[in-house]
């Protein structure tokens, strides 16, 4: 044997075999970035890969065959005798493959190869998460435009049945309806998605009668592990739904709990008619501005007045009241919001959505505690509830958790990672952590595949303000003038950017086009109108912030301790500024990055007091990064 290892040596065999591994390595590495960037199809990174294994064995032989010399390339000589113990052995000069040493070398290799490819494939696969489906839009065979609407329901209400089930992860809607249409392979969905299952399908119906057809399709094996043909009326939409469900729970050999089975078979309405109103609400709401907001309210209360018992209709009301308290600061929508909430669940109190729906509303008036303790039970009730997710995940954030927070938000990314709020948010907790170039990268990657996802710019406009990269926030501000300068958030971002820029008077031009300004923004119009000379008066916000700390609360967004802190700057008034700032970073306040740059905090700004207040936030960043495993 040690004769055999001397031989490979002298043929340089070993040489050729460790050359052709780290060149290998970085073709494959190379063939993983770079082809789906140029989207070559799946087979051509199949073929290089098996180029490559192919490969080796014949880089092997030849190295053994052949010499490289001055004279070029030539067969490498035997030697014919060995001085071994004094005496002068004859060497085996049969033809290469006649030789048993050669034969072993070969199959060797060959098995080294079958052990890398198929070994290494059925580790790999082990490692993936084997129940995750994404459920891609039915297609509508109907004629109707009315069809094209029940078919997304349909898409939708699966979704949402597979979402109850805690074995399963199953993409959110939002992000598999950008499928909708898609000339893209099942393959390639499902690389994008992180998945390894699709559920495809078809709906037709004619008046009363419905065919829902269906396939589950295993995208690693190419196997199809369940399809079946629905022909029902309308009436029993519902339970195909949740046969549906049921089907792919056993395909994918998980097995329900009580409670999942009996979440699954309930039924939210008995009312087509009020369950359609309700899908056109929830449209109406996705379209996330306050016109959308409204006309949601009216469709959810249309379907009220047809089925008064339809739970979750009231808890579309609440999620809509809320999100219109934020946008119009009128209490009259957070008291709206809270009584439709306290409808949904007292007709039914398992429902995820209604409680999904109070912790909004809990966020709005500030209570971060109760706010996660029902998205907590919300998710509890429904493991998929990618927005409730989120949600505790911008909770724990508010309370400085930021390595919790960031745990959170990549289980919402895995579950709706096309979201454009919830990849700003998966964003901003890499930011938060010091990690600015992830964090850059994941915003740049969304606006790539999303050129009109305002939270996507403003989160990476705010992110090279923070960073003092002016020139790259204004190339992204100019986009979004081009693309979206009519969108109502537009001018809040703007004011934002010439204020940080130190251009008062543009700052302000947008600051005054601002409806139903929140209490940053109108700490942000007086200190421009400070700056500028104008009249100005801070004396009631000053108020509204010590009435919300001395009631123990706070409100959306609105950190009143940073009111306060900001205020106290603008009037120079160092010892109360840099107070209230301490206050703000005890109750889990972390950006520190949005304040040093922030013209605001100037009066206050080199004190070794405002520096020590700095590195305090930075200390506790330190140890949530270590928390996070982002450090050792």
């Amino acid at each position: 044997m040690s004769n055999f290892f001397e031989e490979l040596k002298r043929r340089k065999v070993f040489r050729v075999a460790a050359s052709y591994a780290v060149v290998a390595f970085v073709i494959m590495q190379l063939v993983e970035i770079l082809f789906p960037m140029f989207n070559f199809p799946q087979w051509t990174q199949q073929f290089t890969v098996i180029v490559v294994l192919l490969g080796f064995p014949i880089a092997v032989i030849l190295s053994w065959v052949f010499d490289k010399t001055t004279h070029g390339y030539v067969k490498t000589d035997a030697i014919k005798t060995k001085e071994i113990g004094g005496m002068s052995v004859r060497l085996d000069d049969r033809p290469f493959y006649l030789q048993k040493r050669n034969i072993f070398l070969v199959l060797s290799v060959v098995v080294g190869i079958l052990i890398g490819s198929y070994g290494g494939s059925s580790l790999t696969r082990s490692d993936l998460d084997e129940k995750s489906i994404a459920v891609l839009p039915f297609d509508n065979l109907g004629s109707d435009e009315s069809d094209e609407v029940f078919s997304d329901g349909i898409t939708e209400d699966i979704i949402s049945q597979l979402s109850k089930i805690k074995d399963i992860r199953v993409i959110a809607r939002t992000s598999v309806l950008q499928y909708k249409g898609t000339t893209k392979n099942i393959l390639q969905v499902a690389k994008e998605l992180g998945v390894n299952n699709i559920l495809e399908g078809s709906v037709r119906r004619i008046g009363d009668d419905v065919r829902i057809v269906g396939q589950l399709i295993d995208v690693n094996t190419d196997d199809h592990l369940w399809s079946d043909t629905y022909d029902r009326k309308m009436k029993n939409i519902f339970q195909v739904q949740s046969d549906v469900a049921r089907k792919i729970a056993s395909a994918l050999k998980t097995k329900l709990s009580p409670d999942e089975e009996t979440r699954i078979s309930q039924i939210p309405t008995e009312n087509l008619e009020a369950y359609t109103l309700y899908k056109q609400g929830k449209d109406k709401y996705l379209e996330y501005n306050t016109q959308g907001f409204e006309a949601s309210i009216d469709y959810f209360k249309k379907a009220l007045r047809i089925d008064p018992m339809f739970a979750l209709a009231y808890a579309g009301i609440a999620d809509s009241y809320a999100k219109l308290f934020i946008a119009k600061n009128d209490d009259t929508y957070s008291l709206l919001g809270f009584s439709a909430a306290e409808k949904a669940l007292t007709l039914d109190k398992d429902l995820a959505e209604g409680y999904k729906a109070l912790a909004h509303l809990f966020a709005t008036i500030g209570n971060d505690t109760e706010s996660l303790r029902n998205n907590l039970k919300a998710v509890k009730l429904k493991p998929g509830f990618s927005s409730a997710i989120a949600n505790i995940g911008l909770r724990y954030r508010g309370k400085g958790d930021l390595s919790e927070s960031l745990d959170w938000y990549m289980k919402a990314r895995k579950i709706n990672p096309n979201n454009r709020v919830g990849v700003t948010q998966y964003a901003i907790s890499y930011a938060l952590l010091g990690e600015q170039e992830t964090a850059e990268k994941i915003w740049l990657d969304g606006i790539a595949n999303d050129k009109y996802a305002f939270p996507l710019y403003w989160g990476l406009i705010t992110h090279y303000i923070n960073n003092g990269k002016f020139n790259n926030a204004k190339y992204y501000l100019d986009e979004v003038t081009n693309l979206m300068s009519e969108d109502e958030r537009y001018d809040n971002l703007a004011s934002q950017f010439y204020l940080y820029s130190k251009n008062y008077e543009k700052s302000l031009f947008h600051s005054n086009k601002i409806n139903n300004p929140d209490d940053n923004q109108k700490l942000r119009t007086a200190f421009l109108n400070h700056k500028l000379g104008n009249n100005y008066n801070l004396k009631a916000l000053k108020e509204r912030s010590l009435t919300v700390i001395r009631d123990g609360g706070n409100y959306y967004q609105t950190n009143p301790y940073l009111i306060l802190s900001q205020i106290f700057s603008v009037e120079n008034k160092k010892t109360e500024s840099y107070k209230w700032f301490d206050e703000a970073i005890n109750d889990g306040f972390t950006n520190y990055k949005t304040l040093m740059n922030n013209p605001i905090y100037d009066n206050i700004k080199g004190d070794d007091r405002y520096y020590e207040l700095i590195n305090k936030i930075k200390d506790h960043i330190d140890r949530e990064r270590i928390e996070a495993g982002l450090e050792s």
